[in-house]
């Protein structure tokens, strides 16, 4: 199977695979491994219980995610404000905790109690927004700090329409194609979106201009790939958007039998950010816009999908750790999955000492030191993992190809657990 040619690598800095800090296990390509592979792949059941999407949304589920456009946030469900001990007296029940002939006082006090509170909950709940931009950690319309509340207010959220085709696209998830409907026209699934430039008007003017089925054969040409790989390591970093959404940053995908590096890029998003979670995330405001200058970046979770989705089929297996929000980030649905996290669930009642984190889990079953700057170490564990320290240059944030590398490394833990047939 031929290995694409590793792309150039991204101007954040990301730890080369073939530096020597770290020697992952080295694994060949055979039937039986994939057996073992798929053995490890989870249910629809479980994936659901962990958190994954596995169908795409109805209309009602993607008007759920609606914000409002002026302040970002969610309205809250409306909830019935009747006190409980008022259901009890039409029902001729004496209400628990009242006692004495005070008994209908004090139910009136209880609804006005309760109603009193509602009301100043719902006075202090407006809409507040601000009608400027950010600049230098405030706001221009009234020059106070981002984390203050809004300078202006509404007595209602301003909603988009349940049918609003922005809001339709951005929430949509896309299931892996099938091999057979790459090759040849078909009408009966969700087509993935095309790559485009603008967002806002790319979705509008593209489903006027071309007809449906022309439009569905282009995407099927676009994703012709018929030898995809056996299966691949993923891992995402997201930010935070301005409506206080997670939003996908830097994709890396890697090979899992050879470890080539198939993508590790950031990715522009096309909606504005509150922050890059730096922390965590390892990115920076100043690394995206050299990315975008330097054009290393994919431009929005869209093309990061489709370049994705070029490199493997239905068949392909995909080993994350905790990866609900990944996938769900690059709003993908994938049948075959194996994710450490659920992976060190199925040790029974014995918790894992320390946690399932990624980190503890490398610490204690693999005996390395992952999400760590300064010195590395690696132990023999009897697994063909060679003993190896190097300095690890210091870093913000995790590594994503490291990420990526460690879930595969606990992978191979458990395939050797794993009898050969």
């Amino acid at each position: 199977m031929a290995l694409p040619n590793p792309s150039a690598w991204p101007s954040n800095e990301a730890t080369e695979p073939n530096a020597p800090q770290f020697t992952w296990s080295a694994i060949g390509i055979s039937t039986s491994y994939l057996e073992k592979l798929r053995l490890l792949c989870h249910s629809q059941k479980e994936l659901q219980k962990a958190g994954y999407v596995t169908q795409p949304l109805d209309a009602t589920q993607i008007e759920s995610k609606a914000r409002c456009t002026r302040c970002g946030k969610r309205p809250r469900r409306r909830v019935s404000t009747k006190p409980v001990i008022t259901d009890a007296i039409k029902e001729h029940k004496r209400p628990k905790g009242l006692t004495g002939v005070h008994t209908e006082e004090a139910i009136s006090e209880e609804t006005l109690s309760t109603s009193t509170s509602v009301l100043k909950k719902k006075a202090s709940a407006p809409c507040s927004y601000h009608t400027g931009v950010v600049s230098n950690k405030a706001f221009t319309c009234c020059g106070k700090h981002v984390s203050t509340e809004g300078c202006m207010e509404a007595r209602e959220h301003t909603m988009p329409r349940p049918d609003d085709p922005l809001l339709q696209e951005y929430w949509q998830y896309h299931p892996t194609p099938s091999l057979a409907t790459q090759s040849a026209p078909a009408t009966n699934r969700n087509p993935v979106s095309p790559g485009r430039g603008s967002r806002r008007q790319g979705h509008k003017k593209g489903r006027q201009q071309q007809p449906q089925q022309q439009q569905q054969q282009q995407q099927q040409q676009q994703y012709n790939n018929p030898h995809p790989f056996y299966a691949i390591a993923l891992d995402c970093e997201m930010g935070v958007s301005a409506t206080g959404d997670s939003e996908l940053i830097r994709l890396t995908a890697v090979d899992f039998f050879s470890g080539a590096v198939l993508i590790d890029n950031l990715v522009a998003p096309s909606v504005a950010m509150m922050h890059y979670n730096t922390r965590y995330s390892g990115v920076t405001a100043r690394d995206m816009r050299e990315a975008i200058k330097s054009r290393t970046a994919i431009f929005g979770r869209d093309c990061a999908r489709e370049a994705l989705l070029r490199l493997l089929g239905p068949d392909t297996v995909v080993v994350v750790h905790g990866g609900s929000n990944d996938l769900s980030a690059l709003r993908w649905i994938h049948p075959l999955i194996i994710d450490t996290y659920i992976l060190e669930g199925y040790t029974g009642v014995h918790r894992t000492e320390g946690g399932r984190s990624l980190q503890n889990l490398c610490k204690v079953k693999l005996g390395i030191a992952v999400q760590v700057s300064g010195p590395q170490s690696r132990r023999d564990d009897g697994a063909g993992v060679q003993t190896q320290t190097q300095t690890q240059r210091r870093r913000k944030g995790h590594d994503s190809y490291e990420d990526a590398m460690a879930a595969r490394e606990l992978v191979v833990h458990w395939a050797t657990r794993i009898p050969d047939a």
